[in-house]
């Protein structure tokens, strides 16, 4: 069986709302979806799954919290879900891209 439908999810920085994107062709398709807080990580992931998607990734915001709550939302669909890692080499570059929240 072939991909034919998967979600990443990001974050938007301060944004207020989610922003949703679809992208691909009709043989596969990509939901984009940039969230302002990864506290949304598990509702997102969740809605994804209902949509149809086969495979959900996450952008290298999210930390273990986020995706032991994704893990627990996405229980029952059986959805394979990974997170974009960063080398250690990567760290100044990552804080200043994603600082910590009131700095």
């Amino acid at each position: 069986m072939a991909l034919t439908k998967w979600g990443f999810v990001y974050t938007v920085g301060a944004a207020d709302a989610i922003r949703r994107d679809e992208i691909g062709s009709d043989t596969c398709r990509l939901i984009a979806v940039g969230v302002p807080s990864t506290a949304l990580a598990a509702r997102v992931s969740a809605e994804l799954a209902d949509d149809g998607c086969e495979l959900i990734e996450f952008c290298g915001a999210f930390g273990a919290r986020e995706m032991a709550a994704v893990e627990v939302a996405l229980a029952s669909f059986g959805v394979p879900v990974g997170v974009v890692t960063y080398a250690g080499t990567a760290t100044t570059g990552l804080h200043r891209l994603f600082p910590e929240p009131g700095v």
